[in-house]
């Protein structure tokens, strides 16, 4: 009897005292944040947040004033979270950070270092990690965000969505999280990197909804390669050929096409798998040597000349060109890394550090500029996995 009495006042204490609502938000009391800008200016930061219109975003409603369904507010600050609180002067809501789906730093702030806009972000309990961070090439993350993009109803899931496509289908781009961001800064063997993203077309006509009432829009957003940091700091851009080299080496590569050149013609192939492993040895001089090894299947996609591709030896000839090719590409993309950036975007330094601990003692106070002289290797193996429905090229075909 005691016992069930003792248990029945556990349970109403739990009851009283453990309630399941007491941090709630109502979506009409919060200002929804789905995509921050930084830019910097002088004497301070310029934010900018597009904010969800709830009262527009039910499109079977159609809304109930016909305004967008989002709404960029801008604000300038010594600090970011003091442009943040001063946010509130125009915003009739709470703004509410949770559910941030992509962050974009102008590039002036990204040459400056983006230490103090991530000790905001890490300190804030309000931000999650999983959204992605971008760079405006060129340009402010305000101009980003004050465009009318097509497909998706909202501009920010629109640019999250159009990040991963572009990394999982093209894979000259990056899709990287604070998080990833963070943890490549801090290891002391290698480098961050973040992908870039600009405006293409007449920017000043991508703020009306006229631009996605057009079969062409006049203006686009565009993601153009890898911006190359050294710590917290940008220092170069990548351009599409270098950008593919490197996801190709960090293993981030799924699916993207190419093309081979022959004197007769050109054959056109498409990556369906790629995968990358980073070994490292001392030679005999005791000095980190490292080789790229990649591994890739590919299908022919074109053949723009006549070729018997019932022989296996002309399967072979085609593979042992995309092996060249890769070589080739990605041995010029780690040697300018090395001579213009100095950066170890690709881990070398962190693979010496896991493989031989005490070596890297020896290299830590010094990698940036030990890793501009290593040398590094490279070798690919590809196998052609399907040619397509048809053996000869249709003009062959058709004689």
């Amino acid at each position: 009897m005691l016992g069930r009495l003792l248990l029945m006042t556990f349970l109403l204490l739990t009851v009283i005292f453990t309630p399941g609502c007491w941090s709630r938000k109502e979506l009409n009391e919060i200002a929804v944040v789905m995509a921050l800008g930084i830019d910097k200016v002088e004497g301070g930061y310029a934010l900018s947040a597009q904010v969800l219109n709830s009262g527009e975003t039910d499109a079977k409603r159609g809304g109930n004033m016909g305004s967008l369904p989002v709404i960029t507010y801008h604000s300038v600050g010594v600090t970011i979270p003091e442009a943040l609180q001063r946010m509130h002067s125009q915003a009739p809501r709470a703004l509410y950070l949770s559910h941030l789906r992509v962050l974009i730093f102008g590039e002036n702030v990204a040459r400056q270092g983006l230490g103090n806009a991530l000790d905001f972000i890490a300190r804030n309990y309000q931000f999650r990690t999983d959204f992605f961070l971008l760079v405006a090439k060129a340009g402010n993350a305000s101009e980003i965000l004050d465009v009318v993009t097509p497909f998706e109803y909202i501009p920010a899931s629109s640019l999250y969505s159009s990040i991963v496509v572009s990394h999982d289908r093209w894979a000259s781009t990056g899709k990287v999280t604070l998080q990833e961001y963070i943890t490549a800064m801090k290891l002391s063997g290698s480098d961050p990197i973040l992908s870039g993203v600009e405006l293409s077309g007449k920017p000043n006509e991508g703020k009306s909804t006229d631009n996605v009432k057009k079969i062409t829009p006049d203006t686009l957003i565009k993601h153009t390669g890898l911006g190359v940091f050294r710590g917290d700091r940008l220092v170069g851009w990548l351009d599409e050929g270098p950008s593919k080299a490197t996801n190709y080496i960090l293993n981030e590569v799924d699916h993207t096409g190419g093309v081979i050149e022959f004197p007769e013609g050109i054959i056109g192939f498409q990556i369906n798998q790629a995968s990358s492993d980073l070994q490292v040895h001392l030679n005999a001089e005791g000095k980190p040597e490292f080789n790229v090894h990649l591994k890739v299947e590919a299908d022919l996609s074109t053949v723009q000349f006549p070729m018997n591709l019932n022989q296996p030896s002309k399967i072979i000839q085609i593979e042992k060109r995309i092996e060249e090719k890769y070589n080739t590409l990605i041995s010029k993309a780690i040697k300018k890394v090395q001579v213009d950036y100095g950066a170890d975007i690709f881990g070398f330094g962190e693979a010496l550090h896991r493989k031989y601990p005490k070596k890297w003692k020896e290299y830590r106070g010094n990698w940036d500029d030990s890793f501009k002289d290593v040398k590094v290797s490279v070798d690919t193996k590809v196998a052609i996995r399907r040619i397509g429905s048809i053996i000869q090229p249709v003009t062959e075909e058709t004689k």
